[in-house]
Protein backbone atom coordinates (compact mmCIF):
# COMPACT_ATOMS: atom_id res chain seq x y z
CA UNK A 1 0.00 0.00 0.00
CA UNK A 2 2.72 2.43 0.96
CA UNK A 3 4.71 1.41 -2.11
CA UNK A 4 1.70 2.15 -4.31
CA UNK A 5 1.34 5.65 -2.89
CA UNK A 6 5.05 6.29 -3.53
CA UNK A 7 4.70 5.38 -7.21
CA UNK A 8 1.64 7.61 -7.53
CA UNK A 9 3.50 10.62 -6.07
CA UNK A 10 6.47 10.03 -8.39
CA UNK A 11 4.21 10.08 -11.43
CA UNK A 12 2.57 13.34 -10.25
CA UNK A 13 6.02 15.00 -9.83
CA UNK A 14 7.16 13.97 -13.34
CA UNK A 15 3.97 15.33 -14.88
CA UNK A 16 4.43 18.69 -13.14
CA UNK A 17 8.08 19.02 -14.26
CA UNK A 18 7.12 18.33 -17.87
CA UNK A 19 4.45 21.01 -17.74
CA UNK A 20 6.90 23.57 -16.32
CA UNK A 21 9.44 22.89 -19.07
CA UNK A 22 6.84 23.43 -21.80
CA UNK A 23 5.71 26.68 -20.18
CA UNK A 24 9.34 27.94 -20.21
CA UNK A 25 10.20 26.92 -23.80
CA UNK A 26 7.20 28.61 -25.41
CA UNK A 27 8.05 32.19 -24.28
CA UNK A 28 11.72 31.63 -25.29
CA UNK A 29 10.69 30.54 -28.77
CA UNK A 30 8.34 33.51 -29.09
CA UNK A 31 11.05 35.95 -27.96
CA UNK A 32 13.44 34.50 -30.55
CA UNK A 33 10.89 34.93 -33.29
CA UNK A 34 10.23 38.54 -32.24
CA UNK A 35 13.99 39.28 -32.39
CA UNK A 36 14.19 37.97 -35.95
CA UNK A 37 11.14 40.02 -36.87
CA UNK A 38 12.71 43.22 -35.48
CA UNK A 39 15.92 42.62 -37.42
CA UNK A 40 13.98 42.12 -40.61
CA UNK A 41 12.04 45.30 -39.97
CA UNK A 42 15.30 47.23 -39.42
CA UNK A 43 16.66 45.89 -42.70
CA UNK A 44 13.52 47.02 -44.42
CA UNK A 45 13.88 50.52 -42.94
CA UNK A 46 17.55 50.79 -44.14
CA UNK A 47 16.55 50.06 -47.70
CA UNK A 48 13.90 52.77 -47.69
CA UNK A 49 16.42 55.68 -47.31
CA UNK A 50 15.81 58.03 -50.24
CA UNK A 51 18.16 59.69 -52.71
CA UNK A 52 20.74 61.93 -51.10
CA UNK A 53 20.64 59.82 -47.92
CA UNK A 54 22.39 56.73 -46.60
CA UNK A 55 21.68 54.20 -43.83
CA UNK A 56 23.70 53.99 -40.67
CA UNK A 57 22.86 51.89 -37.59
CA UNK A 58 19.25 51.53 -38.60
CA UNK A 59 18.61 55.17 -39.43
CA UNK A 60 18.72 57.37 -42.51
CA UNK A 61 21.43 60.01 -42.65
CA UNK A 62 21.95 62.99 -44.96
CA UNK A 63 24.82 62.96 -47.45
CA UNK A 64 27.04 66.05 -47.62
CA UNK A 65 27.14 68.21 -50.75
CA UNK A 66 30.24 68.88 -52.90
CA UNK A 67 33.01 70.70 -51.07
CA UNK A 68 31.88 69.33 -47.68
CA UNK A 69 32.27 66.20 -45.52
CA UNK A 70 30.34 65.03 -42.45
CA UNK A 71 31.29 66.12 -38.95
CA UNK A 72 29.21 63.44 -37.15
CA UNK A 73 28.43 59.79 -37.93
CA UNK A 74 24.89 60.45 -39.08
CA UNK A 75 24.18 63.99 -40.27
CA UNK A 76 20.53 64.96 -40.24
CA UNK A 77 21.02 68.25 -42.13
CA UNK A 78 23.78 70.03 -44.05
CA UNK A 79 24.60 71.85 -40.83
CA UNK A 80 26.35 68.67 -39.72
CA UNK A 81 28.71 68.92 -42.74
CA UNK A 82 31.96 70.93 -42.68
CA UNK A 83 33.66 72.61 -45.70
CA UNK A 84 36.99 71.47 -47.16
CA UNK A 85 39.96 73.85 -46.87
CA UNK A 86 40.07 75.73 -50.17
CA UNK A 87 43.45 75.50 -51.86
CA UNK A 88 44.43 72.46 -49.77
CA UNK A 89 41.51 70.03 -49.94
CA UNK A 90 38.53 69.31 -52.16
CA UNK A 91 35.47 67.06 -52.54
CA UNK A 92 34.00 66.91 -56.04
CA UNK A 93 30.88 64.77 -55.38
CA UNK A 94 28.00 64.22 -52.90
CA UNK A 95 29.36 61.94 -50.18
CA UNK A 96 29.12 60.32 -46.76
CA UNK A 97 32.85 60.68 -46.04
CA UNK A 98 34.48 62.30 -43.04
CA UNK A 99 37.70 63.52 -44.74
CA UNK A 100 38.32 65.69 -47.79
CA UNK A 101 40.77 64.71 -50.54
CA UNK A 102 44.13 66.48 -50.82
CA UNK A 103 44.69 68.89 -53.71
CA UNK A 104 47.14 67.90 -56.43
CA UNK A 105 50.56 69.57 -56.24
CA UNK A 106 51.99 70.99 -59.49
CA UNK A 107 55.63 70.61 -58.45
CA UNK A 108 58.06 72.88 -60.31
CA UNK A 109 60.83 70.37 -59.61
CA UNK A 110 58.92 67.91 -61.80
CA UNK A 111 58.57 70.42 -64.62
CA UNK A 112 54.92 71.23 -63.85
CA UNK A 113 52.99 74.45 -63.44
CA UNK A 114 49.45 75.27 -62.29
CA UNK A 115 46.87 75.99 -65.00
CA UNK A 116 43.85 75.84 -62.68
CA UNK A 117 43.95 76.35 -58.92
CA UNK A 118 42.43 73.84 -56.52
CA UNK A 119 39.08 74.82 -54.96
CA UNK A 120 36.92 73.14 -52.32
CA UNK A 121 34.93 71.43 -55.10
CA UNK A 122 37.59 70.80 -57.81
CA UNK A 123 41.13 69.46 -57.84
CA UNK A 124 44.03 71.49 -59.28
CA UNK A 125 45.01 71.07 -62.93
CA UNK A 126 48.67 70.97 -63.97
CA UNK A 127 50.52 71.34 -67.25
CA UNK A 128 54.13 71.20 -68.38
CA UNK A 129 56.09 74.35 -67.58
CA UNK A 130 57.98 76.34 -70.22
CA UNK A 131 60.71 74.31 -71.97
CA UNK A 132 59.21 71.03 -70.73
CA UNK A 133 57.00 68.43 -72.40
CA UNK A 134 55.06 65.24 -71.67
CA UNK A 135 53.55 62.91 -74.30
CA UNK A 136 51.37 60.76 -72.02
CA UNK A 137 47.66 61.26 -71.31
CA UNK A 138 48.20 62.04 -67.62
CA UNK A 139 51.56 63.58 -66.75
CA UNK A 140 53.00 63.15 -63.27
CA UNK A 141 56.22 64.85 -64.39
CA UNK A 142 57.50 66.58 -67.55
CA UNK A 143 60.82 66.15 -69.36
CA UNK A 144 63.12 69.01 -70.33
CA UNK A 145 62.99 69.90 -74.02
CA UNK A 146 65.98 68.86 -76.11
CA UNK A 147 68.45 71.61 -77.06
CA UNK A 148 69.71 71.65 -80.65
CA UNK A 149 73.30 72.22 -79.58
CA UNK A 150 74.99 72.82 -82.96
CA UNK A 151 72.02 73.34 -85.25
CA UNK A 152 68.76 75.18 -85.60
CA UNK A 153 65.31 73.98 -84.67
CA UNK A 154 63.16 72.15 -87.19
CA UNK A 155 60.16 72.00 -84.85
CA UNK A 156 59.73 73.88 -81.59
CA UNK A 157 59.16 72.00 -78.34
CA UNK A 158 55.54 72.03 -77.12
CA UNK A 159 53.88 70.86 -73.93
CA UNK A 160 53.17 67.50 -75.61
CA UNK A 161 56.19 66.96 -77.92
CA UNK A 162 59.97 67.35 -77.79
CA UNK A 163 62.13 69.60 -79.97
CA UNK A 164 63.05 68.37 -83.45
CA UNK A 165 66.50 69.53 -84.63
CA UNK A 166 67.62 70.03 -88.22
CA UNK A 167 70.24 67.75 -89.69
CA UNK A 168 73.71 69.28 -89.38
CA UNK A 169 76.37 69.69 -92.08
CA UNK A 170 79.99 70.79 -91.93
CA UNK A 171 81.30 73.87 -93.72
CA UNK A 172 84.32 76.18 -93.63
CA UNK A 173 84.07 79.80 -92.56
CA UNK A 174 87.18 82.05 -92.45
CA UNK A 175 89.49 78.99 -92.55
CA UNK A 176 87.77 77.44 -89.51
CA UNK A 177 85.80 74.22 -89.74
CA UNK A 178 82.52 74.46 -87.91
CA UNK A 179 79.10 72.85 -87.86
CA UNK A 180 75.72 74.21 -88.81
CA UNK A 181 72.63 73.11 -90.67
CA UNK A 182 71.29 73.24 -94.19
CA UNK A 183 69.04 76.21 -93.46
CA UNK A 184 71.91 78.24 -91.98
CA UNK A 185 74.14 77.46 -94.96
CA UNK A 186 71.46 78.62 -97.39
CA UNK A 187 70.71 81.86 -95.57
CA UNK A 188 74.32 82.71 -94.73
CA UNK A 189 73.67 82.93 -90.98
CA UNK A 190 77.02 82.02 -89.41
CA UNK A 191 78.92 82.70 -86.22
CA UNK A 192 81.13 85.76 -85.97
CA UNK A 193 84.92 85.16 -86.34
CA UNK A 194 85.44 85.89 -82.64
CA UNK A 195 82.81 83.35 -81.63
CA UNK A 196 84.26 80.80 -84.05
CA UNK A 197 87.68 81.15 -82.42
CA UNK A 198 86.31 80.26 -79.02
CA UNK A 199 84.25 77.40 -80.44
CA UNK A 200 87.26 76.09 -82.35
CA UNK A 201 89.60 76.00 -79.39
CA UNK A 202 87.08 74.41 -76.97
CA UNK A 203 87.70 76.72 -74.03
CA UNK A 204 88.02 74.83 -70.75
CA UNK A 205 85.28 76.30 -68.57
CA UNK A 206 86.45 74.64 -65.35
CA UNK A 207 88.04 77.72 -63.80
CA UNK A 208 85.48 80.10 -65.32
CA UNK A 209 82.37 78.63 -63.66
CA UNK A 210 82.07 81.21 -60.81
CA UNK A 211 82.26 84.11 -63.27
CA UNK A 212 79.86 82.43 -65.70
CA UNK A 213 77.11 81.80 -63.15
CA UNK A 214 77.59 85.29 -61.69
CA UNK A 215 75.86 86.56 -64.83
CA UNK A 216 72.89 84.17 -64.31
CA UNK A 217 70.17 83.91 -61.70
CA UNK A 218 69.55 80.63 -59.86
CA UNK A 219 66.36 80.17 -61.85
CA UNK A 220 68.26 80.61 -65.12
CA UNK A 221 70.90 78.08 -64.08
CA UNK A 222 68.18 75.57 -63.12
CA UNK A 223 66.40 76.13 -66.45
CA UNK A 224 69.68 75.62 -68.31
CA UNK A 225 70.65 72.35 -66.57
CA UNK A 226 67.11 70.96 -66.88
CA UNK A 227 67.19 71.87 -70.57
CA UNK A 228 70.20 69.58 -70.83
CA UNK A 229 68.49 66.76 -68.91
CA UNK A 230 70.30 66.96 -65.61
CA UNK A 231 68.16 64.64 -63.45
CA UNK A 232 65.74 66.09 -60.93
CA UNK A 233 67.15 64.03 -58.01
CA UNK A 234 70.61 65.45 -58.77
CA UNK A 235 69.24 69.01 -58.91
CA UNK A 236 67.29 68.60 -55.68
CA UNK A 237 70.24 67.04 -53.85
CA UNK A 238 72.58 69.82 -55.01
CA UNK A 239 70.17 72.53 -53.85
CA UNK A 240 69.70 70.89 -50.45
CA UNK A 241 73.44 70.39 -49.92
CA UNK A 242 73.98 74.14 -50.43
CA UNK A 243 70.63 75.43 -49.15
CA UNK A 244 72.07 78.49 -47.41
CA UNK A 245 74.23 79.72 -50.28
CA UNK A 246 72.60 80.67 -53.60
CA UNK A 247 75.95 81.39 -55.24
CA UNK A 248 77.25 77.93 -54.33
CA UNK A 249 74.03 76.34 -55.58
CA UNK A 250 74.56 77.93 -59.00
CA UNK A 251 78.23 76.87 -59.14
CA UNK A 252 77.53 73.26 -58.14
CA UNK A 253 74.62 72.89 -60.56
CA UNK A 254 76.69 74.24 -63.45
CA UNK A 255 79.60 71.95 -62.53
CA UNK A 256 77.24 68.94 -62.53
CA UNK A 257 76.18 69.81 -66.06
CA UNK A 258 79.78 70.42 -67.20
CA UNK A 259 80.93 67.07 -65.81
CA UNK A 260 78.10 65.36 -67.68
CA UNK A 261 78.70 67.26 -70.97
CA UNK A 262 82.49 67.27 -71.06
CA UNK A 263 84.80 70.00 -72.38
CA UNK A 264 84.24 69.31 -76.08
CA UNK A 265 81.79 71.85 -77.49
CA UNK A 266 80.79 73.05 -74.03
CA UNK A 267 81.34 76.73 -74.78
CA UNK A 268 79.20 76.66 -77.92
CA UNK A 269 76.53 74.64 -76.11
CA UNK A 270 76.46 77.19 -73.30
CA UNK A 271 76.16 80.30 -75.48
CA UNK A 272 73.74 78.84 -78.03
CA UNK A 273 71.52 77.30 -75.35
CA UNK A 274 71.26 80.54 -73.39
CA UNK A 275 70.15 82.36 -76.53
CA UNK A 276 67.67 79.62 -77.42
CA UNK A 277 66.26 79.91 -73.90
CA UNK A 278 65.79 83.68 -74.33
CA UNK A 279 68.67 84.51 -71.95
CA UNK A 280 70.50 86.67 -74.49
CA UNK A 281 71.70 89.25 -71.98
CA UNK A 282 73.46 86.59 -69.90
CA UNK A 283 74.86 84.95 -73.06
CA UNK A 284 76.31 88.26 -74.31
CA UNK A 285 77.93 89.08 -70.96
CA UNK A 286 79.48 85.62 -70.64
CA UNK A 287 80.69 85.71 -74.23
CA UNK A 288 82.39 89.09 -73.69
CA UNK A 289 84.08 87.82 -70.53
CA UNK A 290 85.42 84.72 -72.24
CA UNK A 291 86.70 86.75 -75.19
CA UNK A 292 88.44 89.14 -72.81
CA UNK A 293 90.04 86.22 -70.96
CA UNK A 294 91.28 84.64 -74.22
CA UNK A 295 92.70 87.95 -75.43
CA UNK A 296 94.40 88.66 -72.14
CA UNK A 297 95.95 85.22 -72.05
CA UNK A 298 97.19 85.47 -75.62
CA UNK A 299 98.83 88.85 -74.95
CA UNK A 300 100.74 87.40 -72.02
CA UNK A 301 101.69 84.37 -74.10
CA UNK A 302 102.97 86.47 -76.99
CA UNK A 303 104.93 88.72 -74.65
CA UNK A 304 106.54 85.73 -72.96
CA UNK A 305 107.52 84.06 -76.26
CA UNK A 306 108.61 87.38 -77.80
CA UNK A 307 106.73 86.66 -80.99
CA UNK A 308 107.20 90.02 -82.68
CA UNK A 309 105.57 88.94 -85.97
CA UNK A 310 102.22 88.41 -84.31
CA UNK A 311 99.80 91.24 -83.62
CA UNK A 312 96.86 90.92 -81.35
CA UNK A 313 94.45 93.77 -80.64
CA UNK A 314 91.79 93.57 -77.94
CA UNK A 315 89.13 96.22 -77.41
CA UNK A 316 88.65 97.77 -73.97
CA UNK A 317 85.35 95.97 -73.62
CA UNK A 318 86.95 92.68 -74.58
CA UNK A 319 84.46 92.37 -77.45
CA UNK A 320 86.95 91.87 -80.36
CA UNK A 321 90.11 89.88 -80.60
CA UNK A 322 92.15 89.54 -83.82
CA UNK A 323 95.01 87.20 -84.53
CA UNK A 324 96.30 87.69 -88.08
CA UNK A 325 99.16 85.21 -88.12
CA UNK A 326 98.29 82.06 -86.22
CA UNK A 327 95.31 80.02 -85.05
CA UNK A 328 94.78 79.52 -81.34
CA UNK A 329 94.93 75.83 -80.55
CA UNK A 330 95.10 75.36 -76.82
CA UNK A 331 92.69 75.83 -73.92
CA UNK A 332 92.74 78.77 -71.53
CA UNK A 333 92.17 77.74 -67.91
CA UNK A 334 92.91 81.08 -66.30
CA UNK A 335 90.13 82.76 -64.27
CA UNK A 336 88.05 85.32 -66.15
CA UNK A 337 88.81 89.02 -65.81
CA UNK A 338 86.01 91.50 -65.25
CA UNK A 339 85.28 93.68 -68.28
Amino acid sequence: MARGLFHLLLIIVLVMETHCINDTEVPTHIAHNKSITRKRNIAKREITCGEGNYSFSGQCCTKCKRGHVKSIDCPKTQEHCVPCKSGEEYMDHINDLDECMRCRSCDKALGLEVVKNCTSTENAECSCAKNHYCNSSRCEHCESCTVCENGQIEKECTSTSDTVCRMQVKRKVNNYTTQGNTAAADTGKVHSPETLRLIHIDVDLTHHVPDIVREMTLEQVMTFVRHHRLSEPTIEETLLDNSNNTSEQKIKLFQKWYQKHGMGGAYETLICSLRDLKMRTAADKIERKLKAAVCSHQERRESYNDKTEQSNTCSQEGEKCYDDNAEISKTYPESLEET
